[in-house]
């Protein structure tokens, strides 16, 4: 009878072995993980059964739970293998245990044939030792059950202000309603919409989301421009803009090949883009960088040397403030998986050595697609980290104290006709006004008018707002480099083209007490130059104003001088001077309080009338 018993467990046990090796050879760790544990009810002393076990935790990021049964492999193995020694070196290391990591690292490797392998692990370890004793203040924390699910979260993406929040998941309800190759849900694109500092519920991007796996990748900074990786032609990029309130149809971009392309980042300039590259003949994902012109055209791909590695990298981000790059790595000093490194573009155009951003941020795990908000207070990634909600999640990171402020001017609101008072849609030049070059154009949104300028320091920039049939609004931000991070919210009203409509223009420039055009001005007066030569009916008043500081006869005469300087510069451009009037007003017409330096400066200006 007892033998008999003994026959049915046996056969039991091998029936339910067999089912979990089945999950367990089609990726299916979560199935796996259940049946490899009933096998254990009938041999729970099976060796190998443990060694399986450890390796579908470790695959579902239950970290604890992989050195628990790696240990037990190793240890009632008659003979433990050298893959067993491997897999408890490797849960010993993800679990922050690194000089034993370091013991089973060599044993698993005893004749050197793995001597690569095992020298980077190691060295790993030892930069974690180094990393964890010597902690930052960050706080890492995750995002919560609004955003994550058990399933997969990753691919977090932010606007620089921090008001919205895209991500990709493979939860249920994707709009292809069915399940990839292994057995997961299609990727989708969802967004949250921050509300009084907390996450709002996920909102699926139905317009950006097909019947396959659809991810975004990268965004610009206002929110405007997305990227989304599709599985075509070995994975590739494409580009989609935000019409209102909708999302225009991907489009490829022309140098996807038959490699790999992923994860893109934007420079604030919008001339620049980051993103990942693997060819089809093998070698490891590397940064290459592309270069936009005004007009939409992309240079040639090229890959940003200092910064890659032998090993893997992926997520590149450029900051708001242009000049830090972050990006994760299995390379340089990573302490295991992915680690998040930051570069800086320094005043020559090189990269500084990229710098781990150490512990908490980093774990021996994988931290990757790190993005930070423009004012460096608040990033996010995805990581695997245990005790999560799922195989990855998203993470907030309060960072360090001791971090460097952005040196950046964020620059922010909204976009009206000043006649219906309703948001509108309107081109937005930044110019350097010492170099007279475009950095770059873009618009305000059509469905509510809003827009979102990163403007990083040591430029002097010129601000124009130009609607068609109205007349342009601009502003000017002068930016040195000490003045760490600032945020101006302001709301443009864009008046009609129409008698007594009136523009202060603010890039106009003169010297303290002089009345000659500093070059500064000349793309200001250009555009109204533009103006009047497409609208040639148009005449107009220059008028020029001061504060009420000095002598008021000296005042009145600096206006006077500095309005016909405007005037003169257009005659001499082709505008006819019948269709100019010059007047100066001197300290008489104050649009500010005269007893604080900025609205002595706001009274200092040169206005354009239409008559």
């Amino acid at each position: 009878m007892a033998l008999s018993v003994h026959a049915t467990l046996y056969a039991q046990d091998e029936k339910v072995l067999k089912k979990a090796d089945a999950y367990f050879e089609a990726g299916n760790f979560y199935q796996a993980r259940l049946t490899y544990e009933e096998a254990l009810t009938f041999k729970p002393d099976n060796p190998d059964t443990h060694y399986k076990l450890a390796i579908c935790y470790l695959e579902l990021s239950l970290k604890t739970k992989a050195l628990e049964h790696a240990a037990y492999a190793v240890k009632y193995s008659a003979v433990p293998t050298k893959d067993m020694y491997m897999l408890l070196a490797q849960t010993y290391h993800l679990n922050h245990q690194f000089d034993k990591a370091i013991e089973f690292y060599k044993k698993s490797d005893p004749n050197n044939t793995n001597k690569k392998v095992i020298s980077k692990k190691i060295k790993e370890c030892e930069y974690g030792k180094q990393y964890v004793s010597n902690a930052t203040d960050a706080k890492v924390t995750n995002a919560g059950n609004i955003v994550n699910t058990e399933y997969h979260e990753y691919l977090p993406y932010i606007t620089a202000d921090r008001m919205k929040l895209f991500f990709t998941s493979r939860r249920p309800g994707s709009v292809g309603g069915k399940k990839a190759e292994d057995n997961q849900p299609y990727e989708d694109i969802y967004m949250c919409l921050n509300k009084g500092g907390a996450w709002d519920t996920p909102i699926n991007v139905t317009s950006l989301n097909t019947e396959t796996h659809d991810a975004c990748v990268g965004l610009s900074e206002d929110g405007q421009t997305m990227f989304v990786y599709k599985g075509t032609n070995g994975g590739d990029l494409y580009i989609s803009e935000l019409k209102g309130k909708h999302w225009t149809k991907p489009e490829a971009l022309p140098f996807n090949t038959p490699g790999f392309e992923s994860t893109a980042s934007l420079s604030p300039d919008g001339r620049t883009l980051y993103f990942i590259f693997k060819p089809t003949t093998g070698g490891s994902r590397d940064i290459y960088t592309c270069q936009r012109t005004l007009s939409g055209t992309w240079s040639k791909p090229k890959r940003l040397d200092i910064v890659n590695t032998e090993y893997d990298e992926d997520s590149p981000y450029i900051h708001p403030d242009g000049k830090t790059l972050y990006f994760s790595s299995q390379g340089h000093s990573s302490m295991g998986g992915y680690d998040v490194f930051k570069s800086t573009r320094l005043p020559n155009g090189t990269w500084s050595s990229p710098q781990n951003l150490g512990y908490p941020i980093n774990t021996a795990g994988d931290e990757v697609y790190f993005v930070l908000s423009a004012d460096g207070k608040v990033g996010f990634y995805s990581s695997d980290k245990e005790g999560g909600y799922g195989k990855q999640d998203i993470y907030s990171i309060r960072m360090p104290v001791s971090e460097t402020e952005p040196q950046l001017t964020l620059l922010t609101g909204t976009v009206k006709d000043a006649a219906t008072a309703k948001p509108t849609e309107a081109e937005i030049t930044v110019t350097d006004n010492t170099t007279r070059e475009i950095i770059s154009k873009t618009k305000s949104n059509s469905e509510d008018g809003s827009y979102l300028i990163a403007l990083p320091c040591g430029k002097n920039y010129g601000i124009a707002i130009e609607k068609k049939g109205h007349l342009f609004h601009s502003e000017n931000i002068n930016l040195d480099c000490s003045q760490g991070y600032k945020e101006y919210k302001k709301e443009i009203k864009l008046v009609e083209a129409k008698s007594g409509s009136k523009v202060v223009m603010k890039n106009i420039f003169f010297d303290t007490g002089k009345s000659d055009l500093r070059p500064e001005s000349f793309e200001e007066l250009n555009r109204l130059i533009k103006l009047l030569k497409e609208n040639s009916s148009l005449k107009i008043e220059i008028s020029g104003h001061t504060d009420n500081t000095g002598d008021p006869k000296a005042n009145q005469i600096l206006s006077e001088q500095r309005a016909a300087s405007v005037v003169n510069f257009l005659i001499a451009n082709g505008i006819e001077k019948s269709r100019l009037i010059s007047k100066g007003y001197g300290s008489s017409m104050p649009i500010d309080t005269n007893d604080t330096p900025e609205g002595r400066q706001n009274n200092r200006r040169t206005e354009f009338k239409i008559l």
